[in-house]
């Protein structure tokens, strides 16, 4: 067994125990909708009213109502960590690929498991952008980008010196012994509370869905939105720059 697949291996196994405490949580999140109505009252002697079921969980003996432990879902834990490991796979499998092809699709499957990360953590408007925008326009565009430059697959490169190798191993042993100690100091006895959906605006949406987006987006953050969108047009004209091929002296000579 090579050295890097040993690094890859250890890498997805930090990563998959980092996203297990995200697992704990998503599981035990049970949102509640913002405008869902109560359920009707059933009747009942004078001066007396019957609390909502979604309020009260339990009630003790003398009838007052006690907090009861948040549920869990095994499915969505087990959901969870197959899309994480779909996520730091496809990673890997980038950045193991030599065929750029290949590894754009490894890039693909990595986009798809985050937007279902997201979908699990009720982020619906993340999730539908992290599927059009990265899985489906840029994705295509990289694609397009490979077979302009039609680069050869057996082109040589420079390979790393020892000292470049001795750095390496270094930031991996150091971001390993730091991923670990994060990962040790969590305290695992305390239980994630019951998640609730945002509550309702004046605007009459809540906040985190597209139409709250995109009221913060084109009204207070406008500004920004602009600027992102220059600095794009920037790096678009720059990488066209870069990459139109030069053109040799005698080329320029007229007849």
């Amino acid at each position: 067994m090579s050295t890097r697949l040993v690094v890859y291996v250890l890498a997805l196994a930090f990563a998959l125990v980092s996203f297990g405490s995200l697992a704990v949580e998503s599981a035990s999140a049970q949102p509640a909708p913002a405008q869902v109505k109560p359920p009707p009252r059933s009747a009942t002697p004078a001066g007396k009213s019957v609390p909502d079921r979604d309020v009260v969980t339990k009630q003790d003996d003398a009838g007052k109502p006690r907090p009861g432990k948040p549920k869990t879902s095994t499915g969505m834990a087990l959901a969870f960590w197959l899309f994480a490991f779909l996520t730091v796979a496809g990673s890997i499998f980038v950045l193991t690929r030599k065929n750029l092809i290949a590894a754009v699709m490894g890039m693909v499957g990595t986009f798809f498991g985050l937007a279902a990360l997201y979908m699990m953590l009720y982020a619906h408007f993340l999730a539908v952008i992290q599927m059009l925008v990265y899985a489906g326009a840029i994705m295509v565009l990289f694609v397009f980008v490979i077979m302009i430059l039609n680069k050869p697959e057996d082109e040589p490169y420079a390979k790393p010196g020892k000292a470049g190798k001795a750095l390496a191993g270094l930031a991996m042993l150091y971001l390993l012994f730091r991923l670990g100690s994060v990962l040790v100091s969590v305290d695992t006895t305390v239980t994630a509370p019951q998640l609730a959906a945002p509550a309702q605006t004046a605007q009459g949406y809540d906040w985190g869905s597209t139409a709250s987006v995109g009221w913060n987006l084109f009204n207070e953050y406008l500004f920004p939105f602009e600027a992102v969108s220059i600095l794009l047009l920037v790096a678009v004209v720059g990488s066209i720059a870069i990459a139109r091929p030069l053109q040799d002296d005698e080329s320029e000579v007229a007849p």
